[in-house]
């Protein structure tokens, strides 16, 4: 490499991480704004319970493209996950906790793996067969301050933070969701024929649910941004 190679991998470098940083500055922005909406209307807010997965605060959608919507999400135990993909693309901006994303492909071979769809209540269609093995390759760590893109087509699981202390494996953060013109399908991944149905349907939240929820909001947005209400 030479001289000039050397400065304009420098200058590329340098661009690329003021852009991550005016993405940054841009969502955490739309995150407070969000946020502060959610408190000072908390009423009329759309608090919704996944038992024993997270809480799901839905902060409507963008003034100027309908198609994005933004989301709060609280996770009371990020542990493992099944293989999955998602219905929207989304940037995921980490307020509070951690996680490791482990990303898969399916690598073609003589193996065998199941695909199995997801519907809307958690449950899951008879396993269609596919060619192929899952392969791990690659993973991301997701912290505070960090912002993750995922595609619909991305394959992921989500391990928690190690460690015994259950606050540890609860993260906060804020989701830029985009919608697709055509409903994308939602899979699991498994080298098993068989797995168990989640019990996890999605409800609204309780009284004392939302008032968590509230509570937690509140203390983010005074030691985030410094901000009361």
């Amino acid at each position: 490499m030479n001289v000039k190679q050397g400065e304009l991998m420098i200058g590329h470098l340098e661009v690329n991480r003021f852009l991550d940083r005016l993405d940054f500055m841009n969502m955490n922005q739309e995150c407070l704004k969000r946020m502060s909406k959610v408190l000072a209307n908390w009423p009329d807010a759309d608090v919704r319970t996944v038992p024993n997965v997270m809480y799901q605060v839905r902060c409507g959608n963008d003034e100027n493209d309908p198609a994005i919507e933004y989301q709060i999400n609280w996770f009371m135990n990020c542990v493992e996950t099944f293989i999955h993909n998602h219905r929207h693309s989304f940037d995921s901006l980490c307020l509070e906790g951690e996680y490791t994303e482990n990303i898969w492909e399916v690598v073609q071979d003589d193996s065998i793996i199941y695909e199995f769809l997801r519907r809307s209540d958690n449950t899951f269609d008879e396993p269609k067969k596919i060619s192929g093995r899952l392969c791990h390759v690659r993973s991301r760590h997701h912290f505070p301050n960090n912002i993750l893109h995922v595609d619909t087509g991305l394959f992921h699981s989500i391990n928690a933070k190690e460690g015994d202390n259950t606050d540890d494996k609860r993260v906060l953060t804020f989701l830029t969701k985009r919608k697709c013109s055509f409903l994308q399908k939602m899979c699991v991944l498994s080298s098993s024929p068989t797995i168990d149905s989640l019990d996890d349907d999605m409800r609204m939240a309780t009284e004392m649910e939302r008032k968590e929820v509230y509570d937690k909001l509140r203390e983010t947005i005074m030691t985030r941004y410094h901000y009361s209400q």
